[in-house]
């Protein structure tokens, strides 16, 4: 079972668990179907982010030109922390 689940719901993608290099692969493996017309990735629920798993939000953002949303304050000072907070469109 994967630690990540994805639900696409219009153009937001909602992530929900944990984001990190155990679950990247499922992500990874699907990304053009899955974020096909995506606009906004609402991370509210993601319970733990590495930075593999900030690296792929990272390369969403940019590739795919999306909006990340519902950023915890753990995440932000990790966004701080590697200063994305111009590379993640916010």
């Amino acid at each position: 079972m994967s630690r990540i689940q994805a639900e696409k719901q219009q153009n937001t993608l909602n992530l929900i668990g944990e984001l990190d290099a155990h679950s990247l692969n499922d992500l990874w493996s699907i990304q053009n179907t899955l974020l096909n017309g995506v606009t906004d990735i609402n991370v509210t629920q993601v319970t733990r982010v590495d930075s593999s798993g900030l690296a792929t939000l990272v390369y969403f953002c940019n590739q795919y030109n999306i909006k990340l949303t519902g950023i915890s304050p753990q995440l932000q000072t990790l966004i701080e922390l590697y200063d994305l907070q111009t590379v993640i469109n916010q």
